[in-house]
């Protein structure tokens, strides 16, 4: 995607220093919170309004979240985990595809040596590939972590969180507040535009608040990025056909298991996924209004869930505006783009283009002009497009069910930058050794291409056979596996021990490691 040029040598009128930050969701409140952290120079100011509430709904994580709030931000975990009370995810459980179902995890699993054997894991499970590795074999038996030998919870470095987002939302503020974040609890009525962008947010009391740079965190009516400064949004319906969700959920009654992963589960117009909490299950079913009335979406989902309470709809376009910062504005989350959340990456967008954000200040001591806008906006612009590419290819190749909405993904549906990842796969199986280079700055990597790939038995050409010994590598490597993961720690015993001080991690920077628990 070209971007439009921006003057690359024009200097700002003034050093950023009093940012205001629009909207206190988690886009708002985690971007205060990385800037008054990191820009001992800024003034950091919130308007939000409490009267518009936060959006109550179980919201899935990927790994990079995790090393943002305890790395970047330095949250304690433990703390986090008592405050926010969110759950652990190892991945995605996939009903999808001709398979009964698969598992996508946050580990190397794909992508990692089975000990005695050279030959790449997918070609000895194309059979079976539930128990690829030691998070998989977690997640097929339910199970949130290994038990070490002390009794307490040993927690990898490749999990994420579910999150209920009205909780996480007032934690968050509470952080704010413990850091000294001035907020404005206020409407905004309207906005003044000057040469540079926005001059000032005039708010419903009759106040006026100024800043040098504005970070539009207003949701899906993007206040600032997409009214104000009409920044042209880009659709990604040629790619992702769904526009709408149903959402609901029930409290946990008599509910058995408390599953470590979110499931994904093919419906006949889209797809429903399922996140679960301590004392509620949340369900919400994506579809295409192009295949579906709302009437007819919403009688298939309550009845496959019959326990549903408070449903209701949330209409979206898939896109992203063609530049998420532009003159003085910086749009995160919703206000930015939106793709579904078929692979959680809602807040992992926010962490990446926060932390990108908070680089590009400190390092030109907030002296901002058109360069800085450009690097950040060509690196956000191909996040959102590789996302959306990577999103498409889950949708091209599920064949599960035979309905008019997946045979037009099957024979309609754009890959765009992944057409070349789908067709190597048909070529030469799950063996991406030779893309994992190219594939490093890509939110998914080879692990994710191949999980989703191999998991929906895409067929390839390729015929790899396996001698005695590496049939035999693969036996003992999968038995042992399976035999860790039915002795590790239920979702219940692994929470209550974490959230009680038994866990403590090791903070790391942002993009230097993963996190361990000890």
């Amino acid at each position: 995607m070209s971007l439009p040029d921006e003057p690359v040598n024009e200097s700002s009128d003034q050093a950023i220093r009093t940012i205001v930050v629009l909207g206190g969701g988690s886009a708002g409140f985690l971007a205060a919170l990385a800037l008054k952290k990191h820009l001992s120079w800024a003034n950091v100011v919130v308007v939000r309004s409490t009267k518009m509430g936060v959006i109550g709904v179980g919201e899935g994580t990927i790994v990079s979240v995790v090393n943002f709030l305890h790395g970047f931000l330095e949250i304690d975990p433990t703390e986090f985990m008592q405050r926010s009370r969110a759950s652990l995810k190892l991945g995605i459980r996939y009903l999808w595809g001709k398979r009964n179902q698969f598992f996508y995890t946050f580990d190397q699993e794909f992508t990692a040596p089975v000990p005695g054997s050279d030959i790449p894991r997918g070609y000895h499970c194309d059979d079976d590939c539930e128990f690829v590795g030691p998070v998989s074999a977690l997640m097929a038996n339910d199970k949130a972590c290994i038990r070490h030998s002390n009794g307490r919870p040993a927690l990898g470095n490749s999990y994420a969180y579910h999150l209920e987002n009205e909780t996480f939302v007032h934690y968050l503020e509470e952080l704010a507040d413990r850091a000294g974040i001035q907020k404005i609890d206020d409407v905004v009525a309207s906005t003044s535009l000057g040469e540079n962008g926005i001059e000032a947010l005039h708010l419903e009391s009759g106040a006026k608040v100024e800043g040098d740079l504005y970070l539009d965190c207003s949701g899906f009516r993007s206040e600032l990025l997409g009214k104000a400064l009409e920044e042209p949004f880009d659709d990604f319906s040629d790619s992702l056909f769904c526009d709408g969700a149903i959402v609901g959920g029930w409290e946990r009654t008599d509910e058995d298991i408390y599953h470590p992963y979110t499931t994904a589960e093919t419906m006949d117009h889209g797809w429903a996924w399922q996140i679960e909490h301590d004392h509620l299950v949340n369900r919400g079913y994506v579809y295409s209004s192009s295949f579906s009335d709302s009437d007819q979406a919403q009688a298939e989902f309550l009845q496959k869930n019959p326990k549903l309470k408070d449903v209701r709809e949330v209409k979206f376009r898939t896109g992203v505006h063609r530049r998420t910062w532009v003159k003085n504005v910086v749009a995160l989350g919703n206000a930015a783009g939106f793709v579904e959340p078929l692979e959680a990456t809602a807040i992992g967008v926010i962490c990446d283009a926060t932390v990108n954000l908070v680089r590009a200040l400190r390092s030109s001591d907030g002296e901002i002009d058109g360069v800085q806008r450009k690097v950040y906006n060509q690196g956000q612009r191909e996040n959102w497009d590789l996302i959306k590419d990577f999103l498409a290819l889950h949708y091209r190749f599920n064949d599960r069910l035979d309905t008019p909405f997946w045979r037009a993904c099957q024979s309609d549906i754009s890959l765009g930058e992944a057409q070349i990842y789908a067709d190597y796969y048909q070529k030469v199986g799950p063996d991406f050794s030779f893309l994992r280079s190219i594939l490093k700055r890509d939110f998914f990597g080879a692990e994710g291409y191949l999980a989703m790939l191999h998991g929906q038995q895409v067929p390839y050409v390729r015929n790899v056979q396996l001698s005695a010994r590496e049939r035999h590598a693969w036996k003992l490597y999968s038995n042992k596996t399976r035999e860790t993961a039915m002795f590790g720690m239920n979702m219940q015993d692994c929470l209550s021990a974490l959230r009680g001080n038994v866990g403590v991690a090791s903070p790391k920077q942002y993009g230097s490691g993963e996190l361990a628990w000890h």
